[in-house]
């Protein structure tokens, strides 16, 4: 995957003149930027992100103490009536926590404040790898948009061929009357093209919440292009960010379980005050410390659950580590399939099928070719520059699937 860095200057220059908006080539690192600036599943983790903070900030709040008001032997029958035998005792008191409470709760929240931020991280690489497929798919739409001009203008000259032979007697007029069918259905499938690349370029701008302000993406496949090894793909999984994922769990886990460990403990509360009796107008001080019997642990429930729970993610850990490096060596074996294919129709069947497509439309010229050769060779030559087009984009397609696997970059380019 890509690292972008901002262009602080192309947005503004955006900004400023909206009016041209419409006008722009979009390039794929231009995508990624407006993703990163809007896209509505990135920007939900910075509130939280705060959110964690706010909690970590929690995590250190100590109990406040507590100030108390007693007032004894008032209103009552005989010597208790009235206020004469009154015992005020005011006191104050404070909560102790003991067994490291704060800083277990603290290192928790901690562990869980980083691993939003690190999911923020995996997120990011997610919504990038899916704007960069959004992207590649465009390209190839729009590469094919004009793929299928280039048949409409051969198809074109093949009909002026075919009208200069009619009108010399050549050939019947129900020949030319084919070759405008085949003109028609070749239209056809171009307004078809063009649908889906709008399409294409819809859920393009989708991925930043923005209209389609953009007349056509800016980028090219570009090949020979250097695939990753087995070993460096396999190497990658170790980063992946589903694995990540569930180390990050692992480490929440366990500080959990330690501050609801801590929490177990028994707390201690000291308290000081003043006691004044009105019947002998006297004052004394009074001193109490109290804890509560722990004749049981409160947390082993929370506690039990946590350590399964820990147990879960440790297989987890396993399982998905051993499927992510099934994943991964289907997508290097494909892509070795790809490469091979791409270099036998760039190299052998496209040369042949372009030279095919010469000597039919001289041996029609001369008449020694039929018509339906001729249509035969550029449907040929057409599918053939089509498939190059296919395989080029899917060796990108998989390997942008790769590094949304692994979230580590094999194009050349940081993420």
């Amino acid at each position: 995957m890509r690292r972008l860095s901002f262009v602080v200057a192309l947005l503004g220059t955006l900004f400023m003149y909206p009016v041209s908006a419409t006008t722009f080539d979009l390039t794929l690192s231009e995508a990624l930027q407006r993703t990163l600036k809007s896209n509505p599943s990135l920007k939900k983790y910075e509130f939280q992100s705060q959110a964690a903070e706010a909690l970590t900030l929690q995590a250190g709040v100590s109990p406040n103490p507590r100030v108390g008001l007693e007032v004894e032997n008032i209103a009552g029958s005989g010597r208790s009536a009235g206020l004469d035998n009154a015992q005020m005792t005011l006191s104050f008191s404070q909560i102790l926590e003991l067994g490291n409470k704060r800083q277990r709760r603290i290192q928790a929240a901690t562990v869980e404040e980083k691993a939003r931020q690190a999911e923020y991280e995996y997120q990011r690489i997610d919504v990038l790898a899916q704007t960069t497929q959004y992207f590649y798919q465009a390209l190839k739409l729009q590469q094919f948009v004009e793929l299928s001009e280039q048949q409409l203008s051969r198809t074109e000259s093949l009909l002026r061929t075919a009208r200069e032979r009619e009108e010399a007697g050549a050939v019947p007029k129900s020949e030319v009357t084919r070759i405008k069918l085949q003109l028609e259905r070749q239209k056809a499938s171009s307004a078809e093209l063009m649908g889906k690349l709008a399409q294409a370029r819809a859920r393009l701008s989708a991925m930043w919440a923005g209209g389609t302000q953009f007349k056509s993406v800016s980028g090219d496949f570009h090949f020979p292009l250097q695939l990753p090894s087995q070993a460096q793909a396999l190497n990658a999984v170790n980063r992946a960010p589903e694995y990540l994922r569930l180390l990050d769990s692992e480490r929440l886990l366990q500080a959990k379980v330690k501050a609801l460990e801590a929490d177990s403990t028994s707390d201690l509360t000291l308290g000081v005050g003043v006691r004044y009796n009105n019947q002998f107008n006297e004052t004394g001080f009074i001193v109490e410390a109290s804890m509560p019997l722990q004749l049981q642990n409160p947390n082993m429930g929370f506690i039990k659950e946590r350590r399964i729970r820990h147990q879960s993610n440790l297989l987890q850990q396993k399982l998905v580590r051993a499927q992510l490096r099934s994943l991964t060596l289907a997508l290097v074996n494909a892509l070795q399939t790809h490469q091979n294919y791409l270099h036998k129709v760039t190299n052998s069947l496209l040369p042949l099928a372009q030279q095919l497509v010469v000597q039919v439309n001289q041996g029609y010229v001369r008449g020694t070719n039929s018509l339906l050769q001729v249509l035969d060779a550029q449907s040929e030559l057409a599918e053939l520059e089509y498939q190059k087009i296919s395989r080029q984009h899917a060796i990108y397609s998989d390997i942008v699937q790769l590094e949304r696997l692994t979230g580590q970059a094999f194009l050349g380019e940081d993420l």
